[in-house]
Order: C-alpha cells, then sequence, then structure tokens
C-alpha cells in the first residue's frame, strides 16, 4: 500500500514536470495531480529536492531488479535471460521519449544549482555504473574493473546521449531503427571487446 502510494506521487510528480517549468512545480500541484493532501507527500518526501531526486532515480534505466539480479551468482543458463532484461530496458527507456527529455531538464538543473540533488544523483550514477560493471565480470567472465567500468560508462553516456537528442528533437519520432541498432551494437561490442582486449590496453 505504501509502495503504491509513493509510486502514484512520484507519477503525479512526473506528469507536473512535463506540464510546467521546474521553477513553478510546487508540492501543491503535486498534491492535485496525486489527488493527495500536501501532508500525504510531506510524509514521505520531507522536500520538494527529495522528491525530484525520486523522478530522477525513476528516470534512469537500471534500478532495483538490476540490482537484486546481482545478489546472485549467474550462470550460464541465465545470460542470455539477463542480457534480453537489459535489452528490455534500454528499448523501454529510449521510447519513453517525454521521460528522456525529462532526465536531460532534471540533470541540467542538477548540475546548474549544485546542490544536494546534484550529490545524489553523482552517488546514483556512480552505483548505477559499478552495478553494470559487476554485472559485465558475471555475464563475460572477465576480472578487470577498469576495463567493466569503462564499458559501463560508455553504455550510460550512449544512452544520455540518445536522451540529450530527443530533447533537442534531432532524433525522428519513429525510433524502431534506432533502438535496434543500439542494442545489436553493444549486444555485439561489450563482448567482443571485453574478449579481445581484456587488460583495455
Amino acid at each position: 500500500m505504501e509502495n503504491k502510494r509513493k509510486q502514484r506521487i512520484i507519477d503525479a510528480t512526473l506528469k507536473t514536470l512535463r506540464e510546467n517549468p521546474l521553477e513553478k512545480v510546487s508540492m501543491r500541484k503535486i498534491a492535485e495531480n496525486a489527488n493527495l493532501s500536501t501532508g500525504a507527500i510531506y510524509h514521505f518526501y520531507p522536500s520538494k529536492d527529495d522528491l525530484i531526486f525520486a523522478c530522477i532515480k525513476e528516470s534512469l534505466l537500471f534500478t532495483t531488479s538490476l540490482y537484486d539480479s546481482l545478489k546472485k551468482d549467474v550462470d550460464k543458463s541465465e545470460k542470455a535471460e539477463v542480457l534480453q532484461d537489459i535489452n528490455k530496458r534500454i528499448k523501454r527507456r529510449i521510447r519513453k521519449a517525454n521521460d528522456q527529455k525529462l532526465h536531460i531538464q532534471l540533470l541540467s538543473d542538477s548540475i546548474k544549482r549544485n546542490n544536494k540533488n546534484k550529490r545524489e544523483y553523482r552517488k546514483h550514477y556512480k552505483e548505477t555504473i559499478d552495478s553494470l560493471a559487476e554485472l559485465f565480470t558475471k555475464l563475460y567472465d572477465v576480472e578487470n574493473s577498469e576495463c567493466e567500468q569503462s564499458m559501463a560508462s560508455i553504455l550510460l553516456a550512449a544512452l544520455d546521449g540518445i536522451a540529450l537528442q530527443q530533447s533537442l528533437d534531432v532524433l525522428p519520432e519513429k525510433m524502431g531503427s534506432i533502438i535496434h541498432t543500439f542494442t545489436r551494437f553493444f549486444n555485439i561490442a561489450i563482448p567482443l571487446y571485453l574478449k579481445n582486449y581484456k587488460d583495455c590496453k
């Protein structure tokens, strides 16, 4: 029940952010969109910045279920399933053009203001890179943390590059070809590179 209410608040916040400039987004407007009292919002999120950061985390690609998958060893029979899950997440994120634009807007605001959200965003982003690098270790039997970190950083940078291009309306509305090329490129490039250049040199 509590998780459903929090998701309802985040969904309402994302809706409010899409409809208004960030500086005009208030807890009252969010509460109206969530059909809740402002007190109910503050119960879960002490400030607007805390709520905005929860939305930033929501807009990132790899979240709880990826971290959960890292708690257990990935055997050979599960590798294809984990890769399929990553591909689904990539496709889902790229298809959500409005969320991609919002992701860039929130990231830009956090960098510009240099506030708590920037620190939290940085921490969460680094955790995402670390988790993805660890996943590469399990998927591709490579034990070079610097190499895996580089590949994880490049994958996330490429995703954010797509988000930036979507924000600028550079890309076509129909993203099927780009999504197909993006996932296929990384599915082939990452294991091939890690196999041939295990020392990243």
